[in-house]
């Protein structure tokens, strides 16, 4: 689609997002930060070429065209409030002096789901290690197929529909994702073919790591001067011991000496934090540990499952707030229990309590605090 019109966010006119389905359907879907149940998918059987030109996604961008924050956007909006800063504004500044819509500038990409932690707020889809976990508790899958395999199958293709954009761009933009993409011999044959094509300097990457992996197998200290440019995004959701217990698998140590290793080999770092019950107290040591890197924390709300949601919290506030709270992060304690779900914080307790067989409690890792949040 063609707009002479400015649209209030160009996400949809410019970037698209590889998110992989079982049975070939549902590959493609609208934006990364749109509320999961609002979001849009392709068709079954369509291919990349026919979901960028169809119809709900035409819709999608006809409403950005006409209206200024839609419902369905409410993750980029909370972020503006708070630091003036989203996704939206962050591809709008890159599309500004684009024009050729007619294939993507940017790709957001799923590489399956292989990856080396188990984290509290993720699923089967997006860890292998929670496959596993699943599969060695008894816990009922959500999906009846191998993500990782089901990747294999579609990259080939994929991986064309994504050299086709340097035919149409100067520079692309590759958002990398997982699973956890550090980890993944994929990503780094793909980003190796890369710069045997000679497309290294037009590629802008984006890597969104949970921070457990060093870059070393990936980049080199002439990393900068290899790629147009470089921006490692530390998925880190608390800080300390209870990091290690909210993300299982990983270790405090290591992702503070990763951290400083991504500062050498990239142009740019930041720190990004989802939201949700399990983390909402440590927001404050987490932002003052961004500060003492001299990192920006990247906030935003966590919107699946919902038991594990702000917003669908269902019991007294002061159980869940149970450490200093700081004005600063109002607008986000103000989320808890807005929109109240009877039987949510049992599901939470529930699920938790489904992987005892193969995970340690939270009091092997911080006491104090699984003392205070007894009902966890």
């Amino acid at each position: 689609m063609i707009t002479k019109k400015k649209p209030f966010c160009t996400v949809p006119f410019s970037v698209a997002f590889y998110e992989g389905n079982e049975d070939y359907s549902g590959m493609f879907r609208d934006c990364c930060s749109k509320i999961a149940n609002t979001q849009i998918k392709s068709a079954p059987g369509d291919n990349f070429e026919k979901w960028w030109n169809s119809k709900q996604l035409n819709d999608f961008r006809d409403e950005l065209t006409t209206h200024q924050w839609p419902d369905a956007c409410l993750s980029c909006k909370l972020q503006e409030q708070e630091r003036d800063f989203s996704f939206r504004i962050a591809v709008n500044k890159e599309d500004s002096n684009n024009v050729d819509y007619t294939w993507p500038r940017a790709w957001n990409i799923k590489f399956g789901n292989v990856c080396n932690l188990g984290c509290w707020t993720c699923n089967e889809g997006n860890s292998s290690v929670i496959f596993q976990h699943k599969k060695q508790s008894g816990i009922p899958l959500l999906i009846n197929y191998d993500p990782g395999q089901t990747f294999l199958d579609h990259w080939p293709q994929l991986e064309k529909d994504i050299l086709k954009s340097y035919k149409h761009h100067k520079i692309v933009t590759l958002t990398l994702l997982g699973g956890e993409p550090l980890y993944n011999k994929t990503v780094i044959d793909f980003l190796q073919k890369l710069i045997q094509l000679d497309l290294a300097k037009r590629t802008k990457l984006e890597i969104t790591t949970n921070g457990t992996v060093s870059p070393d197998k990936l980049f080199d200290q002439t990393a900068v001067e290899t790629w147009n440019y470089i921006c490692i995004f530390v998925s880190l959701d608390a800080t300390g011991k209870f990091v290690e217990w909210l993300r299982y698998g990983a270790n405090w140590d290591q992702i503070q000496k990763n951290i400083q290793s991504f500062k050498q080999v990239a142009n740019y770092v930041e720190i990004h934090s989802v939201l949700s019950v399990l983390n909402i107290n440590y927001l404050y040591e987490l932002d003052e540990y961004a500060k003492s890197q001299s990192l920006k924390l990247n906030v935003s709300t966590i919107s699946r499952p919902n038991f594990m949601t702000l917003a669908h919290w269902d019991q007294p506030v002061e159980s869940l707030l149970v450490r200093k709270t700081y004005p600063k992060y109002q607008i986000y304690y103000n989320l808890i229990g807005s929109k109240s779900t009877p039987g949510s914080g049992k599901k939470l307790i529930n699920y938790i309590r489904s992987f005892s067989k193969v995970r340690k409690p939270l009091s092997d890792f911080a006491p104090e605090l699984a003392k205070k949040m007894s009902w966890l």
